[in-house]
């Protein structure tokens, strides 16, 4: 894993976000999943930029890109795209800690990586992983929130 340390982020912000993306990429890479990657291969290919720019976060095939602007502003309320901003798994919350937040924020990036990179070589993937939000987004998304941030909820 590469890390890009932005201007204006501290190092324990940074790490904050490394061990997040850690969480969900050991989870997604998990062999119960049949992605075409192990753990460490996922770790190696991933770019990880940290910053605080009050931008939206990002993903593509070669990484992501968390703003923690929100995190470090104290925000408690995660707000997810409309599409499925209901779902009891995957969707909004209000009243949560603002490292639960970023957690989410990295999932959700996570997730994007996790389409775009290994999406055309996954067997469940590989019919639906274009669409940015789509069904295979959605997928990857939900195994991240279910087993890596959501019980995290309950100790709110």
């Amino acid at each position: 894993m590469r890390v890009i340390q932005r201007l204006g982020v501290s190092a324990k912000d940074r790490d904050l976000a490394v061990k997040w993306a850690k969480r969900c990429l050991r989870e997604i890479t998990r062999k119960d999943y049949e992605l075409p990657v192990d753990y460490a291969q996922a770790r190696n290919d991933l770019v990880v930029t940290v910053k605080r720019a009050g931008h939206r976060s990002s993903a593509c095939a070669m990484g992501i890109t968390i703003d923690i602007s929100a995190y470090s502003k104290g925000t408690s309320a995660l707000l997810e795209y409309p599409a499925f901003a209901r779902d009891p798994v995957i969707g909004s919350r209000d009243a949560i800690t603002p490292e639960l937040v970023l957690a989410s924020t990295i999932a959700h990036e996570v997730s994007h990586f996790v389409q775009y990179r290994y999406g055309p070589d996954t067997r469940w993937l590989k019919k639906r992983f274009r669409k940015p939000h789509g069904e295979g987004f959605q997928e990857i998304y939900r195994i991240l929130r279910s087993k890596v941030v959501n019980p995290h909820l309950q100790d709110v």
